[in-house]
């Protein structure tokens, strides 16, 4: 929407409450609601004032600083929808900033805008589109449990949860994220749904906006849904791929090479792209998995694990056999509760230094190691000053601080396993 557009809304009055939001860090999404006339105020000002702390919160929503400024969430105007489920309410993304105007460095939305200038300075323009994964799921005597038990890609499934689904899909294009598939995926309850391609931006809005959508909706028909990478021991985990192409300014597609003599279809500049990304794989990882359970569901068989492009899906960046049509490549590493916007700007800037520097990369075999723990990943990133400074150093510092805090406070947990395990020992 215009801005001329959302103020006719208001003063229609068919809204009575706007919720400001904005995303940290992490990827949570956080805001206010305000009533109509302050919000009108907030356009006409520097915005929503919120701490600084809110950016400093750990995975319990505990501050890893004591001391904190003031920032500013500016609407986006552009993202005003209203909700279709709540009565007479609105919901706004929004840019963090200073209290002069200037870009908060710890806002990773503005980050991503910054990101996709300098890709365009190159001539370059990105294609995005989200495939997340998530369960949907019941407790049962305060523990989680798949919402139904329908097989892997299923009509069993679609019928178990066809009323979530028709309303979620309503919900989703109700505030303008397209989707274009769903499915019951491999484990009993879980469901992936793939969205329409995009800027990165827009992209990255709808998969925010997704996560919101799904987990109120199930919360409508008394289920919980879950983006957690692998809540079940049993059952397969959930991953999010992430399909890119590449567009000249124009919108032509520059990454396909009919003539490829490597065969895939690449053209040279997604060559070049790719290798970056592969250069710098061992600090995305960080991002694109960023919890310390992210990291077991690379154990299963069907997870990839291969550093490498190739056609088969172990591959992390994997040439769909539909590529030289279409030109959209996979990128295989991500799970749900990676930073959208954090994420794509490492891809960018990782597939930049690629082509600045030239790089190339063989097919069909791994070209590095991939952490296999989130202390790895952290330890490859902290290593990367050059990916550190493209995407701002107190950011990735911060972004360090707040995992390494939680990795601490895994490794001092005594588990439910250690208990059956060891308290017996050496009786």
């Amino acid at each position: 929407m215009i801005r001329d557009e959302v103020l006719e809304i208001l003063k229609s009055g068919k809204v009575d409450y706007v919720r400001v939001v904005f995303v940290d860090i992490l990827g949570n999404i956080r805001g206010r609601s305000l009533r109509r006339a302050e919000f009108e105020k907030v356009l006409e000002g520097k915005g929503v004032e919120y701490s600084e702390s809110l950016l400093f919160l750990d995975y319990r929503d505990t501050p890893i600083k004591h001391t904190y400024g003031d920032m500013f969430a500016q609407p986006d105007i552009s993202t005003f929808a209203i909700i279709p489920y709540l009565e007479r309410t609105a919901r706004v993304m929004s840019y963090l900033t200073e209290s002069d105007g200037s870009p908060h460095n710890l806002c990773t939305r503005s980050l991503l805008n910054r990101s996709m200038e300098k890709l365009m300075d190159s001539g370059i323009k990105l294609e995005v589109a989200f495939e997340p994964t998530f369960y949907l799921i019941n407790f049962k005597d305060g523990k989680p449990l798949p919402a139904d038990e329908a097989r892997a890609f299923s009509l069993e499934g679609l019928m178990e949860q066809q009323n979530f689904l028709r309303d979620l899909i309503k919900n989703l294009e109700s505030v303008n994220t397209q989707v274009q598939y769903i499915n019951k995926h491999y484990g009993p309850g879980q469901y992936e749904i793939t969205f329409t391609m995009s800027n990165a931006l827009t992209a990255s809005d709808s998969l925010v906006t997704a996560r919101e959508i799904i987990r109120d909706t199930a919360r409508y028909y008394k289920l919980y849904s879950t983006f957690m990478p692998k809540p079940f021991r049993n059952y397969p985990s959930s991953s999010m791929d992430v399909y890119i192409k590449l567009l000249d300014l124009t919108g032509r597609p520059i990454g396909i090479d009919v003539n490829d003599p490597k065969g895939l279809g690449l053209s040279k500049t997604f060559y070049n792209f790719l290798a970056g990304i592969l250069d710098h794989i061992g600090s995305i990882m960080t991002i694109a998995a960023p919890t310390v359970n992210s990291y077991k569901r690379f154990k299963e068989i069907v997870t990839p694990t291969i550093a490498g492009i190739g056609n088969e899906r172990h591959y992390i960046i994997r040439i769909p056999s539909t590529y030289k049509d279409y030109g959209v490549i996979e990128f295989r590493l991500a799970d749900p509760l990676a930073n959208p916007y954090l994420l794509l700007s490492a891809i960018i800037h990782a597939g930049l230094d690629g082509i600045e520097r030239g790089l190339d990369v063989d097919v069909n075999y791994s070209v590095v190691t991939l952490p296999t723990s989130l202390r790895g990943a952290i330890n490859s990133l902290d290593r990367d000053t050059k990916l550190k400074y493209a995407l701002g150093q107190d950011l990735i510092n911060t972004f360090i601080e707040i995992k390494r805090k939680e990795l601490d406070d895994y490794e001092n947990e005594i588990t439910d396993w250690e208990i059956l395990a060891y308290l017996k020992s050496g009786w």
